[in-house]
């Protein structure tokens, strides 16, 4: 081959290499492709096998070729201990090893006179290379880790190897190398992104259990919730239908003032109106039931349901907006109710239109020690109270949404509740 050759040889080689992802096809390649283009009796090519700590044959082609999978070399061995150290310990700097120029060294008084373990080294180095029939081995490196050594047979013609043809063959060696490191990286990247992929599959999945459970528990729990809020009102006969009757009047406020009564906005209302008095459940019987009015000690010990009963939502993650309505239903417009001494604004719109509903329909509905009041007496009651107690928007949206719904019949939650309302 020429020197043009040459240079086609290692463009084309380069190529390929580029080309071809699996390394072990990869080296067969670059051993067939010596065998044929230089003639060689054989030619073969090892590579170190991080899971045995050895170096293995991968291939070997030519008339002379040595039978893959019957010599393994491990990092003892006079050629390995050579490539991988001998230059950095001896002063015989070489990065390829030619067999005659091996049996020169032996025999040259100048290098291993009076050296006897350089002398023992050459010795089996060259034991090493005749017993692989290889006239020359080149070694190929990555950084300074030796990945493999490509070992040649004798030329067919017996010429020896031009210092063009070894050049040759160490960059073939050095390029092939770093081929084969490149994809054993892209190799190790692939498995280490396929088994990321997996683990955050398996992630997904066990963040995908865990909300449905969380779910489960979330509807449990507000089943549970709304069993307190019902079994407040069922305590007493006289109460029963008073959250329905509550729902139905703050609704109807609620669309009169141009609130939003659709997704998220209405599931608030609603439940609000359902649970403001839920925290009532950890008020004693004799409190809640009694047929007179409270004294100042019971009074104190009512008021605090708004706190219990926003302490009993705390749980559900998605009734924090709930919560916060239940916890100031009992504020006061003016600023003197309880338990935060809101005022005005500061109260959330939902409150104010509970406070109102919640007390109109205590005021119309049956006690047990009294009777509901007219609904033109209620109407009252609320204006008396508006702009102290309760918001004047809310009342008069209320009391425009009633008059216009219930225009032409009584209203059905008439004297049919008795108040819950403290």
């Amino acid at each position: 081959m020429t020197s043009y050759d040459y240079q086609e040889a290692l463009k084309h080689a380069a190529r390929t290499m580029v080309r071809v992802k699996n390394p072990r096809r990869l080296l067969k390649m670059i051993v067939r492709f010596i065998v044929r283009e230089v003639n060689l009796t054989h030619a073969s090519i090892m590579m170190y096998d991080p899971l045995k700590s050895r170096y293995i044959f991968v291939d070997s082609q030519g008339k002379l070729r040595i039978p893959v999978g019957l010599v393994k070399l491990d990092h003892g061995n006079a050629l390995i201990d050579w490539f991988s150290h001998g230059e950095r310990r001896l002063k015989l700097k070489r990065d390829y090893l030619v067999l005659s120029e091996l049996s020169s060294w032996i025999t040259d008084p100048e290098i291993v006179d009076r050296r006897a373990a350089l002398k023992t080294c050459l010795t089996q180095l060259k034991v090493v290379m005749e017993t692989l029939k290889a006239a020359v081995c080149v070694p190929g490196f990555y950084k300074e880790d030796l990945l493999g050594v490509l070992l040649l047979g004798h030329k067919l013609n017996g010429k020896p190897f031009s210092a063009e043809e070894i050049s040759f063959f160490q960059t073939l060696a050095n390029d092939a190398s770093m081929t084969i490191k490149t994809a054993e990286y892209r190799e190790d990247i692939l498995a280490k992104n396929v088994e990321l992929e997996k683990q955050k599959q398996e992630l997904e999945r066990r963040l995908q259990e865990i909300a449905a459970l969380r779910k489960k528990e979330q509807e449990t729990y507000y089943q549970i919730v709304m069993s307190l809020a019902q079994e407040v009102n069922a305590k007493d006969p006289y109460t029963a239908g008073h959250l329905k009757g509550v729902e139905r009047l703050g609704l109807m406020t609620a669309q009169e003032m141009g609130y939003d009564l659709t997704g998220h906005k209405k599931d608030v209302l609603v439940a609000s109106l359902h649970l403001h008095d839920v925290g009532k459940i950890g008020i004693p019987d004799h409190i809640l039931l009694k047929p007179a009015s409270l004294n100042d000690e019971e009074w104190k010990i009512m008021r605090q349901h708004p706190l219990k009963g926003a302490k009993i939502l705390e749980p559900l993650t998605g009734f924090k907006e709930v919560a916060n309505v239940v916890l100031h239903h009992h504020e006061n417009y003016d600023g003197t109710g309880y338990p935060s001494g809101l005022r005005s604004d500061e109260i959330p719109l939902e409150a104010r239109i509970v406070a109102v509903v919640d007390s109109f329909h205590a005021i119309i509905s049956k006690r047990c020690y009294s009777k509901g009041k007219p609904i033109e007496a209620a109407f009252q009651e609320l204006e008396r109270c508006s702009g102290t107690q309760f918001d004047p928007k809310v009342v008069q949206a209320f009391i425009r949404a009633y008059k216009r719904t219930y225009a032409n019949g009584k209203y059905k939650g008439e004297s049919e509740t008795r108040s819950t309302a403290a």
